[in-house]
């Protein structure tokens, strides 16, 4: 049987062939054995059969165990790099790492093997691991007196991460993502310092800093990334709305919240 696993190619033979098996338990199992076995993976070749065993894991079950699931991306750098995550999106630790191009193929950073299998793609689980199907991100420079409410962003996105059940909504569409863009005028770096207006009209007579015209709330198409059906929203907070009390601009992006999912 875990013959057949390595070497069936599509999500959709390896849900069947998984189908046929007379004892779900006895495959979960050795299924197990397979995951302890390449979870410390060394080079391409053991990291495409963890990811198959992952994909082969969620369709039989993981029972007992945290599901994870095995995802290789390619960074903004142009480099690739590959983890073991939970559907909170926490890596497991020690499963992160990064590639390099090694003749036809890829080898680990770490160096533990060098060797150019010839293998020319690196795999990425194809059925995911139900998520939160909202995920909250901000920009990394925000204005000192937006802190309570980054607190209060962050604490959100944890528990939308711990709460949500994406199965209970389908699998026609998997996320949207809404980016908290905040005006940054008292940023350590002078370089960096800078304001958000939502119009020319709303910038004051003879403004000498920098600041860029944002709408409050952008949105993207309804577009696939890597596979996964999705729509962002970026929200540019300006530097009064910044200084609002924490209660003020917790009700204000409620508000947004419910003008994204209308939108959606």
């Amino acid at each position: 049987m875990l013959d057949d696993i390595y070497s069936i190619e599509t999500i959709e033979q390896l849900t069947v062939r998984i189908q046929e098996e007379p004892s779900p338990d006895a495959l979960r199992q050795a299924l197990f054995a397979e995951y302890d076995r390449y979870a410390d993976y060394a080079n391409i070749q053991e990291w495409n059969k963890l990811v198959r065993v992952c994909e082969a894991l969620h369709i039989v079950g993981w029972k007992e165990r945290e599901p994870v699931e095995a995802i290789a991306e390619k960074w903004i750098n142009g480099s690739y790099y590959s983890s073991l995550r939970t559907r909170t999106f926490h890596t497991i630790e020690g499963t992160a790492k990064g590639w390099s191009k090694r003749g036809d193929s890829f080898v680990i950073d770490d160096g533990r093997d060098p060797t150019d299998y010839g293998i020319s793609s690196l795999a990425t689980q194809r059925n995911s691991l139900p998520k939160n199907p909202v995920r909250l991100v901000r920009s990394g420079n925000y204005q000192q007196s937006v802190q309570p409410f980054v607190d209060c962003l962050r604490e959100l996105r944890e528990r939308l991460d711990r709460d949500m059940r994406q199965e209970r909504y389908g699998s026609d569409f998997d996320y949207f993502a809404v980016q908290c863009w905040f005006s940054h005028h008292d940023d350590p770096s002078p370089t960096m310092r800078y304001e958000y207006f939502h119009t020319e009209e709303d910038v004051p007579p003879h403004f000498a800093e920098s600041y860029y015209i944002r709408p409050r709330l952008q949105t993207s198409k309804l577009a696939k990334r890597n596979g996964q059906l999705k729509i962002e929203f970026t929200r540019h907070f300006t530097r009064h709305e910044g200084e609002l009390a924490v209660e003020t601009l917790k009700e204000l992006f409620n508000q947004d919240l419910l003008e994204m999912v209308a939108i959606l």
